[in-house]
C-alpha cells in the first residue's frame, strides 16, 4: 500500500495525517513519530514508532506462550523480517516507477499497517497508473524468484510454494526447516515468499486506497474524467472496507480491521474532498487540465521574463554607446579604452549587418 499527497491540500491523499516526509516527530502529528533508518538511491526510509511497539508485542506474545500451536519466537522473527524486506522492497518499487514516469519520490515510512511511499507523480492518468503498478511488480518479481526456488528445492508446491494462508502456521509447525543457519535461510525464505504472495493479492483489490484502486481509478480516468474516476474509486473502496471488517471480525484479525478502518476513513476524506473542490470551483477540475494549464502560465512567464531581460541589456548597451560617444567628443577617440573600443566596434558592425 502507499500514498501521494495529503487528502487536505489535495484532491489525491498522500501522507496522511500531516506532512511526515522529512519531518521531525511532533506530538501533535502522529504521522511524524517516525525514525530514520537508512537512506538509498536518495530515498530515506523512516519507521514509525507504532511499527517497532507492534515488533515488541509480537516477539513477546511468542516468547509467552507455549502451547502446541504456538508459532514460536524463531519463526515470529523471521517472519518479520521478511515482512519488513516485502514491504520495503514494494514501496521502493512505487519510487523508482513515479521516477522513471518523471515524478518526485524521496521517502519510505513503513508501519503496523504496511508502508507508505512519499510519490508525486505527473498530473496524468498514465503516470500514476504506472507509479501505482511499480510496487505490485516488485511482489510479483520476488514471488518468480522464490516460488519456484522452494519448490524445486523441496517438490513441495502448494501449500509451500504457493502458500495457504489458511494454513500457514501449519505449515511452519510441520516443516523440518533444521536448527542449523542454513534452516534459517529457508525458513527466511519460505516467510518472504508468502509474505509477497499474500500482499501481491491483497494489494490489488480494487480498494482505495489499496494499489488495485489506485489502479483502477487511474484506468477510469482517462476514460470518464478525474473527478468521476476518484468517485468510484472511492466508493468501490467503502464497499471493499465493509468486507475487509468483516472478514477482520469474524477471523479476529486486529490487522485487517486497522486496515479496513484506514482505508474507509481515507475513501470518505478523498470524496468529500473531490466534492468541495468541485463545489468550491463550479465545476469538474481535472489535475491533469489544470496541470498543462499551470505549465502554459509558466512557459508565458519566462517568455516575458526573457523579453525584459533582452530590452533590459540593449537599452543598457544603448546608454554605453552614448557614454563612449560622448567621451569621444570630449577627448578624442584616443582616449578610449580597449573595452570601450571593442563595445564600440561591435555595436558598429550590427548596425552594419542590419543595413
Amino acid at each position: 500500500m502507499s500514498t501521494w499527497d495529503d487528502p487536505d491540500e489535495r484532491a489525491r491523499p498522500s501522507g496522511f495525517g500531516g506532512d511526515w516526509r522529512g519531518s521531525r516527530p511532533v506530538f501533535d502529528d502522529p504521522m511524524s513519530w517516525s525514525l530514520p533508518i537508512m537512506r538509498v538511491a536518495r530515498i530515506s526510509v523512516r519507521v514509525h514508532l507504532f511499527f517497532l511497539v507492534f515488533v515488541v508485542v509480537l516477539l513477546t506474545h511468542a516468547a509467552s506462550v507455549t502451547s502446541d500451536g504456538a508459532v514460536g519466537v524463531r519463526p515470529t522473527l523471521l517472519g518479520l523480517a521478511g515482512l519488513f524486506l516485502v514491504v520495503l522492497l514494494h514501496e521502493f518499487g512505487h519510487c523508482i516507477a513515479c521516477r522513471m514516469v518523471g515524478g518526485t519520490a524521496n521517502e519510505i515510512l513503513l508501519w503496523p499497517l504496511g508502508g507508505l511511499a512519499s510519490c508525486d507523480p505527473p498530473e496524468r492518468p498514465r503516470a500514476h497508473f504506472w507509479t501505482a503498478v511499480g510496487g505490485p511488480l516488485v511482489n510479483v518479481a520476488l514471488i518468480a524468484l522464490l516460488t519456484p526456488l522452494l519448490g524445486l528445492t523441496s517438490g513441495d508446491w502448494w501449500g509451500y510454494a504457493i502458500p495457504d494462508p489458511r494454513n500457514l502456521g501449519g505449515v511452519v509447525q510441520s516443516a523440518d526447516f533444521g536448527e542449523d543457519l542454513a534452516g534459517w535461510g529457508r525458513m527466511f525464505l519460505f516467510f518472504t515468499n508468502a509474505i509477497a504472495w499474500f500482499l501481491l493479492l491483497f494489494n490489488l483489490l480494487p480498494m482505495f486506497p489499496l494499489d488495485g484502486g489506485r489502479i483502477l481509478q487511474a484506468v477510469l480516468w482517462k476514460r470518464m474524467g478525474y473527478t468521476r474516476s476518484m468517485r468510484t474509486a472511492c466508493r468501490a473502496g467503502i464497499i471493499g472496507a465493509v468486507l475487509v471488517g468483516v472478514t477482520a471480525l469474524v477471523a479476529e484479525s486486529t490487522m485487517l480491521l486497522g486496515i479496513a478502518i484506514f482505508s474507509g476513513f481515507i475513501c470518505v476524506l478523498t470524496a468529500r474532498h473531490v466534492e468541495q473542490q468541485r463545489d468550491f470551483l463550479g465545476f469538474e477540475p481535472d489535475p491533469a487540465e489544470l496541470a498543462s494549464m499551470e505549465e502554459e502560465v509558466a512557459l508565458e512567464t519566462v517568455v516575458r521574463r526573457e523579453s525584459t531581460l533582452r530590452d533590459a541589456a540593449k537599452a543598457a548597451g544603448e546608454a554605453e554607446i552614448d557614454r563612449i560617444l560622448a567621451k569621444i567628443a570630449r577627448s578624442g577617440i584616443e582616449s578610449l579604452t580597449a573595452p570601450e573600443r571593442q563595445a564600440l566596434q561591435r555595436a558598429t558592425d550590427e548596425r552594419r549587418g542590419r543595413g
